[in-house]
């Protein structure tokens, strides 16, 4: 709890002149709004007087104090808000700001379902801790400590009777309230499996409708709900229990207070207006009770999605930056492996073992090999995705490590196998491979036309703002791969990768982007993760991966003559 608090509060304290000011008006209202009941006692003391001039006076004081605290409260909302708005803002930056800092693994490993569900509770869940702890705890608090006040000049046994009385409230709710955080974690779990079936399903709708799996996926649906359900009752059940623990205890408390208020007005120890008063103050008091044993059910409902929203910020990154980065604008594009070893999520088995490869500046390199013989880890690890657990990779003869990750995948232009695009126009992705969109529409349409896509935009009605809608669904596979060519031309990168997602394209797509991507690639680094060999017969070396070991390298016409793997996969594919 004191971690979570420690965390909202630096949010908080970005504008501590104003939260100091915040607090001090929060004190003020609920000072005067809480002592209403002694005016009661003052009205009560003077009406046998009849004197109609001090009653007057006290009515006009009366007036005043509460005009005071309504413009004093309206006061508190309004700074509360600057300070809340502004707070929220920079916790869900940071937030986010921290999960695009975190590790490929990180988001290999989390559901996406998931993560919105933390980010959408999470900041709910933001407002209300401020709205629970400023306004309604320490509201219940100021009142309190002014009803003692009051209470000390009539009688220290009522004193101590409602003391008592708070504390065992407070003792109570604490077990009772533990009990409701561990429910509402437990429901939460379930909400999530909810959302990420949800997510997951909106997100695959087209596989979905080609296997016509809409009954599968409704009945997959409705079983997750099952336990869903049982976490629900439990959470709510929690509910009731407090409601009926508190309401006895407040209601008791409330009888013993009573029984000494009258015993001590009948034996006139009390006037009547000391017990308007005591009656005034308890009134006013108790609900406000009741009011904390809600606010703190809120904050424990509140507790458990704050928790998982700030528990982001404390993943820790993995591949992290140096503390003293080189720095460099552009590299010539020499790549050194060095004995790189490396395999995922602490297993015995290499994914890349004792690797060394020299690429020379300019040079293309296409690597081959069967499903899971490394061609991929060795890119996501140039990239640093991950560290390899042995060995070093060099750029320019600098370690990559040296660079910040920004620095060096600015180095890259990325062609992905299966390109994801923006929910947004084709101008914008294309152009998303800037460092500034100020001209965007000029460089989106020079890179289109060497990625020779820009006919097929021409023809849309809306061009270059037409909406590719999520994922780039609306466009075929051919189409998207050539505006990701496009993407990674504006960037100008001094490295390439090519991911070669064409073995599933149709002839004449597969010809047009193979001759945008070669035409973009002369004279640069360039690795192709190669799926068709068909189409790398143009690079200058092809290294050849099995189980992780480079086992031959050289080029075409070399490897047909060795005949060894590449030519084995060579006849399978001509086959």
């Amino acid at each position: 709890m004191l971690k979570v608090l420690r965390t909202f509060y630096g949010f908080i304290f970005e504008k501590k002149t104003i939260f100091i000011v915040f607090m001090f008006l929060v004190l003020i209202s609920n000072i005067l709004f809480s002592i209403n009941p002694y005016f009661y006692k003052l009205f009560v003391d003077q009406i046998p007087s009849l004197n109609f001039n001090n009653l007057f006076k006290i009515l006009l004081i009366y007036i005043t104090v509460r005009i005071f605290a309504v413009i004093s409260d309206i006061a508190t909302f309004w700074v509360g808000d600057v300070i809340l708005f502004k707070s929220s803002i920079d916790a869900r930056v940071k937030i986010f700001k921290k999960v695009q800092d975190l590790d490929f693994a990180f988001h290999t490993e989390k559901s996406t379902g998931s993560l919105i569900s933390s980010f959408k509770r999470g900041d709910s869940a933001f407002f209300s801790f401020f709205h629970d702890i400023h306004h309604r705890m320490l509201s219940v608090l100021i009142s309190f400590l002014v009803m003692l006040y009051f209470f000390a000049q009539l009688n220290w046994i009522i004193v101590v009777l409602v003391s008592a009385s708070i504390i065992i409230i407070l003792a109570v709710t604490k077990l009772l309230i533990a009990n409701n955080m561990n429910k509402r974690k437990v429901f939460n779990k379930e909400e999530d499996d909810i959302s990420g079936i949800i997510t997951d399903n909106l997100i695959n709708f087209e596989t979905v409708k080609l296997f016509s799996k809409e009954v599968w996926e409704e009945k997959r649906l409705k079983k997750t709900f099952i336990p869903w359900l049982k976490a629900l009752w439990g959470y709510g059940n929690s509910f009731r229990l407090i409601d009926a623990t508190m309401g006895t205890i407040i209601n008791i408390s409330i009888f013993f207070i009573f029984l000494l208020t009258i015993n001590q007005s009948v034996n006139l120890k009390l006037t009547i207006g000391d017990f308007v008063l005591i009656t005034g103050f308890l009134s006013n008091f108790y609900p406000k009770l009741w009011d904390l044993v809600w606010s703190f059910r809120d904050l424990a409902k509140n507790y458990a999605d704050i928790e998982k929203y700030f528990g982001l910020l404390n993943f820790d990154i993995k591949v992290k930056d140096p503390v003293k980065p080189t720095f460099k604008k552009n590299v010539k594009g020499l790549i050194e492996f060095k004995n790189v070893s490396h395999s995922y999520l602490g297993g015995t088995k290499n994914a890349i073992c004792d690797f060394s490869l020299t690429i020379n500046p300019g040079e293309s390199i296409a690597f081959v090999g069967k499903s899971g013989s490394g061609k991929t880890t060795i890119t996501k690890l140039l990239m640093r995705f991950f560290d390899p657990i042995k060995g070093k990779i060099l750029i320019d003869n600098i370690n990559i490590k040296n660079f910040t990750k920004a620095t060096l995948r600015g180095f890259f232009g990325v062609v992905p196998q299966e390109p994801v695009l923006f929910n947004n126009t084709i101008s914008y992705n294309i152009a998303y491979g800037l460092s500034s969109h100020r001209k965007e529409n000029k460089k989106a349409r020079m890179a289109a036309k060497l990625a020779n896509i820009d006919e097929f935009i021409e023809k849309l009605p809306l061009k270059y703002e037409t909406n590719v809608g999520e994922r780039g669904i609306k466009l075929s596979g051919g189409q998207k791969q050539r505006l990701a060519i496009a993407r990674m031309i504006v960037s100008n990168p001094d490295i390439i990768i090519f991911d070669e997602a064409t073995s599933h394209l149709d002839s004449e797509s597969e010809k047009l982007i193979q001759e945008a991507f070669w035409k973009e690639a002369k004279g640069k680094t360039t690795i192709i993760i190669a799926h068709r060999l068909s189409t790398i017969q143009k690079a200058d070396r092809i290294v050849v991966l099995d189980k992780g070991k480079l086992t031959e390298i050289g080029n075409h016409n070399d490897l047909l003559k060795r005949k060894g793997i590449y030519k084995k996969l060579w006849d399978l594919q001509i086959s």
